[in-house]
């Protein structure tokens, strides 16, 4: 399967397993560029009983689009061992049940053309392409739990390429750091939150705040609709700004 580069389809069976004696085991989690979705980052987190601003400053750094002054959270790899993902050992993933999107469509990702799912690797480099496990790949992706991170990872993509939110970051000072608050380091954006009451800003009936200081997904729906909102509500005053002074 590794050496053809046919798409795949979910009704399509491909050949994979992944074990302890296999000689690759844990080499696919080296040397790896791994970026983070808000999503992903609760996880993480969570799991490693950190806040997020630990979770973001321990594991790892932030990266920015020039163009769009997107920010985008990368996994730092250990340096100290032969640059090994943090969370890995020769047992295996520390993490693994909360490991990221990325590693748990390994080793497949979406085709060059978005239509279907193709090898990132051939079985040189992944000798478990070679195993006898057949797998449907629908069955095999509700194996590896990629239904809510597909979900989540959906919404974070469309907020990310919202032409508001991205004239807004970056014509509004602090624009960025915001976004980078709301989307990745909760606890302090969940402080701000109550802080400055920004749960008053939106244009909707109701707001649970027992939610918002205990559920980091709620809290993490609310900053996406808040980053909208306030985009939005920036770019339209600056628009009318400018149309009082051309009338001038």
């Amino acid at each position: 399967m590794g050496e053809t580069s046919t798409a795949l389809r979910l009704s399509d069976t491909f050949y994979f397993s992944c074990d302890p004696g296999l000689d690759c085991f844990t080499q696919c989690c080296r040397d790896v560029n791994i970026l983070l979705s808000p999503y992903e980052i609760v996880r993480l987190k969570n799991r490693l009983d950190l806040s997020s601003t630990e979770f973001l400053e321990g594991y790892t750094k932030t990266l920015i689009a020039p163009k769009t002054a997107l920010p985008a959270i990368q996994l730092k790899m250990d340096e100290e061992n032969g640059r090994r993902c943090h969370f890995v050992d020769n047992h295996g993933c520390g993490v693994y049940d909360d490991r990221p999107w990325s590693c748990r469509m390994y080793p497949l990702d979406y085709s060059d053309e978005g239509e279907g799912y193709k090898a990132i690797v051939d079985s040189s480099r992944c000798l478990g392409l070679d195993a006898e496990k057949v797998w449907q790949l629908h069955d095999w992706f509700q194996g590896q739990g990629l239904e809510s991170y597909n979900d989540w990872n959906q919404r974070f993509a469309e907020l990310t390429e919202d032409p508001e939110l991205a004239a807004w970051r970056k014509a509004y000072p602090g624009g960025f750091e915001i976004f980078h608050l709301a989307c990745y380091d909760l606890g302090r954006f969940r402080n701000l939150v109550f802080k400055e009451n920004l749960h008053r800003m939106l244009e909707q009936p109701h707001v649970d705040l027992v939610k918002l200081q205990t559920d980091d997904l709620y809290l993490l729906n609310f900053a996406f609709t808040w980053l909208k909102s306030v985009a939005e509500r920036g770019m339209r005053q600056t628009r009318n700004g400018q149309g009082e002074k051309s009338d001038k």
